[in-house]
């Protein structure tokens, strides 16, 4: 069976890169965006690099959508999100659960001196840690066997 061609999409490109932008806005997703809006990833891309009126437009959504998703993250570490408890497959209650990774990379960010890494080493009082190394080479007696 031959394959069909794709059907030509009737809609201007103006029209394309709108309800890309509108489902972006709704999946924070390229890729569920793209199928959502009937459109290829690589169209996505071509645009970003070639038109800069739809590359600040789309900037601008994923600015909504990081903040969205950073609101997200803040109430999912600290208010928690209830868990519904099972017995013999039916609901018995519920459980407050909290994101403990979600809250470090919060902390980071928001105090990165205070909870970032730190993987400096000094000695006594934050002195410099003075260090020798010494290689010394041994010849192997002989082999006697």
């Amino acid at each position: 069976m031959p394959r069909r061609k794709k059907e030509l999409d009737a809609r201007s490109v103006h029209d394309r890169q709108r309800d890309f932008l509108t489902a972006y806005a709704d999946t924070f997703s390229v890729v569920a965006a793209a199928e959502k809006a009937h459109i290829s990833r690589e169209s996505h891309h071509r645009w970003m690099r070639k038109n800069p009126a739809y590359a600040e437009a789309f900037q601008k959504r994923r600015e909504l959508a990081l903040g969205f998703l950073e609101a997200e993250a803040i109430t999912r570490a600290g208010d928690g999100w209830n868990e519904p408890v099972f017995y013999q497959g039916a609901v018995c209650g519920t459980v407050r659960r909290f994101d403990s990774g979600l809250m470090q990379f919060l902390l980071r960010g928001m105090a990165p001196e205070k909870y970032g890494s730190k993987t400096e080493i000094s000695g006594p009082q934050g002195t410099p840690v003075q260090a020798k190394i010494e290689v010394v080479f041994v010849n192997p007696p002989d082999d006697q066997s």
